[in-house]
């Protein structure tokens, strides 16, 4: 583990408020959180950790729309198997970050902000492009092809076909 990566709770890292924290993830990764809590997924400090280790992060692997608890633990399996490549020990409390805990996700991303800030190397990363190149959509990338607008629930088709009747005597 080199020197930077610990760092205790007095540090400045764990002083950066949220407002920054969030515009900073968003300028970076090109996204459009709105809430600390959406970190949860572990899908963006995967692609933080691709920003500082291009080509260490199997993005292919990370599933940019999880919604559900077991679609966060296997974006963290992933984030987890790059911290042991890289040789980064710290300790990624899965069950409280899926919980999308506002605090526990706070204290996540502050930690990830002054690695990244700590670790980074020069250059441009392009997030969209990244995700693109690996065959990773979110919902949030603009894409040059426009998209067929949802239709309305009640304007929806049933998809359960019935099949007839069968052996009912005619009256």
């Amino acid at each position: 583990m080199s020197s930077g990566d610990n760092f205790g709770m007095m540090d400045n890292a764990y002083f950066v408020g949220r407002a920054e924290l969030l515009t900073w993830l968003n300028d970076l990764l090109q996204l459009g959180y709105t809430k600390v809590e959406q970190v949860a997924s572990g899908a963006s400090h995967c692609q933080v950790m691709d920003a500082i280790y291009p080509g260490k992060v199997p993005l292919h692997k990370v599933n940019f729309n999880a919604k559900f608890d077991y679609e966060f633990v296997k974006n963290y399996k992933v984030l987890q198997d790059v911290f042991t490549k890289i040789g980064c020990d710290k300790y990624i409390d899965v069950q409280k970050l899926i919980k999308a805990k506002y605090q526990d996700n706070l204290e996540f991303l502050q930690w990830m902000k002054k690695y990244y800030d700590l670790h980074t190397p020069p250059g441009v990363y392009n997030a969209v492009e990244r995700r693109t190149q690996t065959k990773v959509h979110y919902e949030g990338d603009s894409s040059d092809a426009p998209k067929k607008p949802a239709k309305p629930a009640a304007e929806a088709k049933p998809s359960r076909v019935t099949a007839p009747s069968v052996g009912k005597a005619a009256a």
